[in-house]
């Protein structure tokens, strides 16, 4: 179990102490997603703020769910740039060469097929979880008093086996960005002799991700600009952080590196 705390402490650390190349490999999509928080985070925290609540949902209409679905698919293809970047820097050293990452377009290629068959397979888990758990909880979220506690309960029973599994299977990703060949049994495989620090880690992620995002929505109806500044930064340290967890997986089971180096 104290490996999970390892494992991420270990992959922040990365980050830190390589906070130059992080910059050189991932400032590019730091600057797309200011782009994108300022050009359709504007609307979002000025609408939840009208209504109350700082967190609600984006512009409606077919124009803004076109931006929406345009500023998805362009920060998907620069986190999958990046991370692959990312990887290739810590398990390659691979040095980037200027403040734009080398474009690995065939890397690129496989990680996006590698991470589509892990949601594939986490989609075909989760949905016989998703079963159980509503049977079983059926009976508080009648209740009104309950109803809090069996949607925390809803999340755990879901979010942890899900994170448990992608942790597990997660090694084929940083192989796939190196031109590594590894099946989804050899990931499971390598990873197996620590199985409770995936349930560590998990629990560890999503409070970070909370305590790093909450403070964009206590801020926004006071001072809008920098909400969006502080969410466009959160973010994108989510993706450099998680490719880096990834990275410390692969490089600590697969590659047998110590988490203390």
């Amino acid at each position: 179990m104290v490996q999970g705390i390892q494992i991420f402490t270990h992959a922040v650390g990365m980050v830190t102490r390589n906070f130059n190349a992080v910059l050189r490999i991932a400032g590019i999509l730091l600057l797309v997603q200011l782009v994108l928080v300022f050009s359709l985070g504007e609307a979002y925290f000025a609408r939840g703020m009208a209504s109350g609540e700082v967190v609600g949902e984006m512009m409606d209409g077919a124009q803004s769910s076109g931006l929406l679905l345009t500023a998805s698919l362009v920060q998907f293809i620069f986190a999958l740039w990046i991370a692959v970047a990312w990887h290739r820097y810590i398990l390659l050293q691979q040095e980037p060469a200027g403040y734009i990452p080398a474009w690995n377009g065939a890397e690129i290629i496989g990680y996006f097929k590698a991470g589509l068959i892990l949601v594939l397979i986490l989609i075909a888990v989760m949905i016989p979880v998703m079963m159980i758990g509503g049977m079983l909880l059926l009976p508080l979220a009648t209740n009104g008093q309950a109803s809090l506690l069996a949607g925390l309960l809803g999340a755990l029973l879901l979010y942890v086996p899900a994170a448990y599994i992608a942790y597990r299977l997660s090694p084929i990703l940083p192989a796939a960005a190196i031109g590594e060949a590894m099946t989804l049994k050899d990931a499971w495989y390598q990873t197996s002799p620590s199985g409770a620090a995936f349930v560590v880690l998990t629990v560890i992620s999503v409070l970070a991700g909370w305590l790093v995002n909450m403070p964009a929505s206590l801020i926004a109806p006071v001072a809008l600009p920098i909400a969006l500044v502080w969410a466009a930064v959160a973010q994108w340290l989510a993706i450099v952080v998680g490719a880096s967890i990834l990275t410390t997986i692969y490089g600590h089971y697969v590659q047998k590196r110590d988490l203390n180096a």
